[in-house]
């Protein structure tokens, strides 16, 4: 017997089967201008989440909830999906209702007293209170018995889902009610505090820029502390730090052994006191910041010829650092990371398609089964953000935001996102594929300026990863949008693998790999390397390569001639003496004969019908391709 049941059995045969969401969801998290805005939003839902399933685990116990699969720890706390199923008692199920929202209440009226408390004397009491929460929890719920939790879960399964899509489409709103009075910035709806913002702002300078407007619940985000929120400093990593995370990584573990290294980490050091933030100093990073007029804009620090003297110096230290490494000023741009899993809605209602192609029958969808997925969404969960997070070589270097198992948002640094991107969706799959079910997953990817608004990238992120599962029949595919900081905006989409055994006899090949090694030989030293002006010479020989046929109104590449031209240029722009020529992507197979053939396969119209303009589609592959090579991010091989 199930052990829920085994626990529940003592409160008679009749229960209640349910499904809760908490919200608002995107709108909320979304509502950023930095990184500390992003991850609080994303943090306050899971926490008001958890505060509503407090009454059910603490009356019920852990077993009570079907899904999430709750994990006792600070960092899952901070991916809490905002949608969970329960069962509780009948007889009690008005009152744990009850206990629910007003522990929902409770959550928000506690932030609420953690920033009145940091608030100027002028000001005490503002949030005391007397802020609505935007916070709402919606549910519904179903009779269950004990013999149907045991034989009839399923259907049970299904009816509950059915009535809480119908209840989403009911959903209530509240109008917006304000005057003409300024909107905030961040959220560009509701007003600004006029009564108290000027002492704030005077008080909080660090934080909130001098023409920066924000309204009381995006103010309160922004107040918060770490320790407010149960969370190390790390978490607010500026996407400055993301964008330069691997240089810090590597002038964090030279510091000692070099004079010039430690000079400009002390240096770094003297300018985090000054502006009160030791731990965020992504912008010492790059030359053009350290300067007084940025530190004056961003934090509001009074004009003082010392410290104009310290970024002076620090300048200095930063371009002797780098020297002594080898290494040039990190990309100014980053990564942002957006996964979700496919079809996730129909594998949690009992649709599970199994690795042999065969549908998981309706009797074997239990109580336990539902239970064992929430377990792999957890696990799942918690390796990514490990990987995401991690500073060994290969991995992420990141900033995770959110991992709930079925979703993922992460920064990157430009050097790992590649491959984290490959290693995050190898994880999803294969965790799912050790319980012989065959799952897959979708990202939108976006490569950015750090001076780029944040929420845009966001927005093109979630578009990304909506426009990867529909260009796709069976979605398991990914699509990256590069927005260059002039304004150009490229966009390439594909599946993650190319599957066809014409591809040097392999099973499969991960497409990202082919781009990162295509990018890797043209980053090679000058005596052997792939010529950037490879790609350029033969995008301009792209178009000639294909026929349109009217009669069918579709493109034909002729393929003699793309493999004719792509081995011509190879020979022009690449030394006859380079070790490419005979590097390997597996034994026996040459990397060069894969990304001819690879090349090929994307190009075609005829293998790509899904895409929507295949040659367009694969010029965007190569524009991203001399992008990276110009950023001076190598393929991440290791």
């Amino acid at each position: 017997m199930n052990e829920l049941i085994e626990k529940i059995k003592h409160y008679g045969d009749e229960f209640c089967l349910l499904r809760v969401s908490i919200g608002p969801v995107q709108e909320f998290i979304s509502e950023a201008r930095k990184t500390r805005d992003l991850y609080i939003g994303s943090r306050l839902l899971s926490l008001a989440t958890f505060r509503t399933m407090k009454p059910i685990f603490d009356t019920y116990g852990l077993e009570a909830i079907i899904y999430p699969h709750i994990k006792y720890s600070k960092e899952r706390l901070s991916s809490l999906p905002n949608i969970y199923m329960a069962v509780i008692p009948k007889s009690e199920f008005h009152e744990t209702i009850s206990q629910m929202e007003i522990g929902l209440q409770n959550f928000w009226n506690d932030m609420q007293k953690e920033v009145n408390r940091k608030l100027p004397p002028d000001c005490k009491g503002y949030y005391n209170q007397k802020i609505k929460s935007p916070f709402y929890m919606n549910w519904v719920a179903v009779p269950i018995v004990i013999e149907e939790l045991n034989s009839e879960y399923k259907p049970k399964v299904k009816e509950i889902i059915h009535f809480f899509n119908e209840r989403k489409v009911t959903r209530t709103f509240d109008s917006w009610e304000g005057s003409y009075i300024q909107k905030c910035n961040q959220c560009g709806r509701r007003e600004y505090p006029q009564e108290i913002y000027s002492s704030v702002q005077e008080k909080f300078k660090a934080r909130i820029r001098e023409n920066e407007i924000l309204c009381s619940i995006c103010l309160l985000k922004r107040l918060l502390n770490p320790d407010d929120i149960d969370v190390s400093p790390q978490k607010f990593d500026s996407v400055m730090d993301v964008s330069a995370a691997i240089a810090k990584k590597l002038i964090e573990q030279n510091k000692n052994e070099k004079h010039e290294i430690k000079e400009f980490t002390d240096n770094v050091k003297r300018i985090g006191n000054v502006i009160d933030n030791t731990y965020k100093n992504g912008e010492c990073y790059y030359e053009d910041y350290l300067n007084y007029d940025f530190f004056k804009k961003e934090y509001g620090i009074p004009d003082n010829p010392d410290f104009r003297k310290l970024c002076e110096d620090t300048k200095k230290s930063l371009s002797a650092a780098y020297e002594s490494l080898g290494i040039k000023e990190p990309s100014k741009y980053y990564s942002i990371l957006m996964m979700d899993g496919d079809n996730m809605g129909k594998l949690m209602s009992g649709e599970v398609k199994l690795t042999s192609g065969d549908i998981l029958k309706d009797a074997d969808f239990t109580l336990n089964y539902q239970k064992k997925l929430s377990e792999i969404l957890a696990d799942t969960g918690s390796n990514t953000s490990e990987l995401i997070k991690s500073q060994e070589e290969g991995n992420g270097n990141g900033l995770c935001v959110y991992s709930g198992g079925d979703d993922l948002l992460a920064f990157l640094p430009l050097e790992t996102s590649l491959s984290t991107a490959n290693k995050a969706r190898s994880c999803f799959i294969s965790e799912f594929r050790k319980s012989n079910i065959k799952q897959t997953s979708s990202a939108g990817i976006v490569i950015l300026h750090h001076k780029d608004p944040l929420r845009r990238g966001l927005e093109e992120a979630r578009k990304n990863v909506e426009e990867a599962k529909k260009s796709f029949k069976d979605k398991d595919a990914f699509c990256i949008t590069l927005r260059l900081f002039s304004g150009s905006v490229v966009t390439w989409g594909y599946k993650w693998e190319i599957r066809t055994p014409t591809l040097q006899n392999l099973d499969s090949v991960k497409v990202l790999d082919v781009l990162r090694y295509f990018v890797s030989f043209m980053l090679e030293s000058p005596e052997k390397k792939l010529s950037p002006s490879f790609v350029r010479d033969f995008m301009e020989e792209l178009p000639s390569f294909y026929e349109y046929n009217e009669r069918k109104s579709t493109w034909k590449l002729s393929e003699e001639m793309f493999k004719s031209e792509f081995w011509r240029l190879l020979k022009r722009h690449m030394p006859s003496e380079s070790n490419l020529w005979k590097v390997e992507f597996k034994k026996g197979i040459l990397t060069l004969d894969l990304l001819a053939e690879s090349f090929i396969y994307m190009a075609d119209p005829e293998k790509n019908n899904q895409v929507k303009n295949t040659k367009e589609n694969f010029e965007n592959f190569l524009q991203i391709a001399l992008f990276l090579v110009r950023e001076q991010i190598g393929g991440d091989l290791k």
